[in-house]
């Protein structure tokens, strides 16, 4: 019996209608590029929706980008939300945001680290609460929750070592690979009547290839700057109309760090993974290109932002010491 397809090949009438959904077998039957149009299909079918930012964080997003933004009005804002008011006090009660004095209240938070760095720190706690979440792949989503932290704080390192506005890097580097996630939770909502949605082995290839674009989208519609879409939609790519773009740059070489020092999205020898058999562990393993830029891609990036050797290898020691101190962060 032949393959049913659901949904239509891109460009086709019909494509991204709401009604592609991927059949109990289809993820072991469908080839590569069978399967990226099927998971194409899901996030940009009109009925998409990725998951629903807390409304802190969307309007922090927005007072981040005015110049007459008082403190009084960021304080009474995230007293609005007591669970990420709470997490805030417990992240900046860390000797690497509190320096030589407690922080103990909103108000002494936001003035001492400013309204960026707030706003990172809620957008952070957001992405753990509704979107590196899910029980159906809950240990790839930590992996990728781990990756996308380390991201974020290797481009932080970057932007001090080249003239790229850091303004919006920790939040490129902890959203570049939301697409993957945005993607894994939409098939774990589109199982229908499967007890499990299809087995990551068998799509983690398509995954990658699709999770660019399934970023751009999702960040499209958070509203999100447009800096930051497109590095969430080029980070792999980095050159834009014959030129690099800085911050997808910066992201790409941050990405590329993280993974070296062991902050990837493929399982390591040792991690601690409840839900994967060692056999999907293996086979995981085996797929070592996923979430890697070519060597042609970090060549342009690295040119783009004027590194020399000495930059890369400073910026790798430093990338280094936020790492390992990241696991000491409450």
């Amino acid at each position: 019996m032949g393959l049913i397809r659901r949904g239509k090949k891109k460009g086709e009438e019909g494509y991204g209608q709401g009604r592609a959904t991927i059949a109990e077998g289809d993820d072991a039957l469908l080839d590569e590029e069978a399967m990226v149009e099927q998971l194409l299909a899901c996030v940009e079918a009109p009925d998409y929706r990725p998951p629903t930012l807390p409304a802190v964080a969307v309007e922090l997003m927005s007072l981040s980008q005015r110049t007459d933004v008082e403190i009084d009005e960021i304080v009474a804002l995230l007293e609005q939300d007591s669970f990420i008011a709470g997490r805030i006090l417990k992240m900046v009660g860390f000797a690497a945001f509190s320096g030589a004095s407690k922080i103990t209240s909103l108000r002494e938070a936001t003035m001492r680290l400013g309204l960026n760095t707030i706003r990172d720190l809620v957008m952070e706690i957001a992405m753990n609460m509704r979107v590196f979440k899910s029980p159906d792949y809950a240990d790839t989503m930590e992996l990728l929750r781990q990756h996308s932290t380390a991201t974020a704080h290797v481009s932080r390192v970057i932007c001090n070592h080249t003239s790229v506005d850091a303004e919006f890097a920790f939040l490129a580097g902890l959203l570049h690979d939301v697409g993957i996630a945005g993607v894994l939770l939409a098939l774990s909502e589109k199982k229908g009547r499967r007890k499990s949605p299809p087995d990551l082995i068998s799509i983690w290839p398509a995954v990658d290839r699709v999770h660019q674009r399934a970023g751009e989208l999702m960040a499209g519609i958070w509203e999100l700057p447009a800096d930051i879409q497109t590095a969430l939609s080029a980070h792999h790519q980095v050159i834009l109309k014959g030129e690099v773009h800085p911050l997808s740059a910066t992201v790409a070489i941050a990405n590329e760090v993280a993974h070296s020092l062991g902050r990837g999205v493929i399982p390591k020898e040792g991690d601690a993974l409840e839900e994967m058999s060692e056999d999907e562990r293996d086979c995981i393993r085996a797929h070592t290109s996923v979430d890697k830029s070519g060597k042609g891609t970090i060549k342009h990036a690295v040119e783009g932002l004027g590194l020399d050797e000495a930059a890369l290898l400073e910026i790798r020691r430093e990338a280094q010491e936020v790492i390992a101190s990241l696991s000491a962060t409450p």
